[in-house]
């Protein structure tokens, strides 16, 4: 929730990307948006906020429904220009991490294959058995 938090407070508190984009991929229908909101007004009214709060909550939520709810997946944009997000690419580990797959350790400056949209990482020994898959995986 930090980025509502900077959007209400101005505290610069979120450094991810703005909602079309940070759900660009997810296929979230009127019914979901509906239902978290529906539990978050629930949660509001259990911590005590009062109705009026509970209401400028749920507007700043309902300013970005439509940047949100879709019934497919959206193409990811920075400015005009489109960004791959399906497929893989390899990366040099700038810190130690875990194997998405089979969960070993991967030292700092591992070459690993990641998937452009989930950020799923495939130690060196996984990229060899995983080499013909799709990228749906």
């Amino acid at each position: 929730y930090s980025f509502l938090q900077q959007r209400m407070t101005g505290a610069k508190v979120y450094w991810g990307d703005a909602p079309r984009n940070a759900h660009h991929w997810m296929v979230i229908p009127h019914a979901l948006f509906d239902h978290r909101q529906r539990l978050m007004v629930q949660t509001l009214r259990e911590h005590g906020l009062s109705e009026g709060q509970i209401q400028r909550w749920t507007r700043f939520e309902e300013y970005y429904r439509a940047d949100i709810v879709k019934d497919k997946a959206w193409p990811r944009k920075v400015g005009d220009t489109l960004v791959r997000t399906e497929g893989f690419a390899l990366e040099v580990l700038g810190e130690a991490s875990l194997c998405d797959h089979c969960g070993a350790e991967v030292p700092n400056g591992t070459t690993v294959r990641y998937h452009l949209r989930t950020g799923q990482i495939s130690c060196p020994a996984c990229m060899a058995g995983r080499a013909g898959q799709q990228a749906t995986d």
